[in-house]
């Protein structure tokens, strides 16, 4: 796996060179993944946002600077002078709760993460969809107009040689007609999904390509593998952390009601007159807790638990709802697509319809019936498969994680 990461992000390094020497630009859905996390601005936004989380650790739960004090007094010529240095002492464990409450915040924005990278993923994976069917719908139009385009060509020899109508002729060319506008109409398509998945890849739409097959993958998974993914999403890992987070920060503003000790060490030094006299200078002291005990980062804190425990029981609750609406939506889609296409090569029509034509026992607009049915049972085979796999990012964008992801060619 190691090394499959490595050789995709060669490919990265590599890729932006291969398409100035080829315009066409073939990305997999795999390394659109990674550019999505990696080189995109989102992607990159997202590990920012971690970092930050993280460096909190380091600032937080820190000991007070300590002060040092120089002082010169002078009374009836006598100078005397101190240097101190003076250092607090949190013994409450005050400052360990802040740095549990910061590793918190950061597994709760890790967590977040998580959920935002799996958003990203669901908007590529739609995306990267929509780009391949773009892709495959106007092949198979591609393919219909050329099949029209010959049947044409070769009515119009036999109208010559007297072996057809004009009739027949004109029927098929105003059919061909209505598949070259659908072709155009095609073109425009693919290049708007291109330019949809540019900005999430970080390329250029300019003939960028996906490469792959709208073919389903694996199994879904079923309602026991559901149930454990629910209580991993992110979003609610990370009210979890938060709430766990407001909680060692109640501790903590609790603690502030303790008195903290402080030292302090350091000289003095008397000149009074010729003679230098020099001692230590060591005090304790305590703090006074009368006014600032905490109680009110202490009441915020209680409060701030409460409520994201409150968010998440009803957050929970709505996952749970859209899962199972996820779910249903990409099971059905899926069983609709392997039942259509169950029915046979649609291949077979034309073929049947040709050869009665040619044969004199079946009409143009039979043949062309024909033609125009085989057509749309591809496109529509097209759009039941890109549609699941549409419903199955959905399914992965309401489950918080990605889907295995499938690289077979059709």
């Amino acid at each position: 796996m190691r090394m499959r990461r490595l050789s995709i992000v060669l490919v990265l390094v590599l890729a932006p060179s291969a398409a100035r020497a080829d315009e066409a630009r073939l990305i997999s859905l795999e390394e659109a993944l990674l550019r999505a996390d990696t080189l995109a601005p989102a992607g990159r936004e997202i590990a920012a946002g971690i970092e930050r989380a993280r460096s909190e650790i380091a600032a937080s739960g820190l000991w007070p600077n300590p002060d040092l004090s120089l002082v010169r007094e002078e009374s009836a010529g006598v100078v005397e002078r101190f240097a101190t240095l003076s250092q607090t002492f949190p013994l409450t464990g005050r400052l360990s709760l802040e740095r549990d409450a910061a590793r918190s915040g950061a597994a709760a924005a890790e967590a977040d993460a998580r959920r935002d990278r799996a958003a990203l993923h669901a908007q590529v994976r739609a995306a990267f969809t929509d780009l391949l069917f773009a892709q495959e719908r106007s092949a198979e139009l591609g393919r219909g107009r050329t099949r029209l385009a010959e049947l044409v060509a070769t009515l119009r020899v036999r109208e010559e040689a007297g072996e057809s109508s004009g009739f027949d002729r004109m029927r098929a060319e105003r059919e061909l007609a209505d598949v070259e506008a659908d072709d155009a109409e095609a073109e425009g398509r693919l290049a708007a999904a291109a330019a949809a998945l540019a900005p999430l890849v970080a390329l250029p739409s300019r003939g960028l390509r996906a490469s792959g097959a709208l073919t389903p993958g694996p199994p879904l998974p079923d309602q026991e593998a559901l149930a454990a993914l629910v209580s991993m999403r992110g979003d609610l890992v990370a009210l979890d952390a938060q709430a766990e987070r407001a909680d060692l920060l109640a501790r903590a503003a609790r603690r502030r009601a303790v008195p903290d000790a402080s030292l302090t060490v350091g000289t003095k030094t008397t000149d009074a007159g010729t003679d230098d006299d020099r001692g230590p200078v060591i005090g304790l002291g305590l703090s006074l807790p009368l006014f600032d005990r905490g109680q009110g980062g202490r009441s915020v804190a209680t409060a701030e638990a409460a409520l994201l425990r409150a968010r998440r029981d009803h957050l929970a609750r709505s996952i749970e709802a859209g899962i199972a609406s996820a779910h249903a939506e990409a099971s059905a889609r899926r069983r609709a697509e392997d039942q259509y296409d169950s029915h046979g090569d649609p291949e077979d029509l034309v073929r049947i319809a040709r050869a009665a034509y040619e044969a004199g026992s079946m009409r143009i607009l039979d043949l062309l019936d024909a033609y125009r049915t085989t057509l749309a049972v591809r496109l529509r085979s097209l759009e039941l498969h890109a549609g699941a796999r549409r419903a199955e990012a959905a399914l992965g964008l309401a489950l918080g994680c990605d889907l295995p992801i499938v690289e077979e060619s059709r």
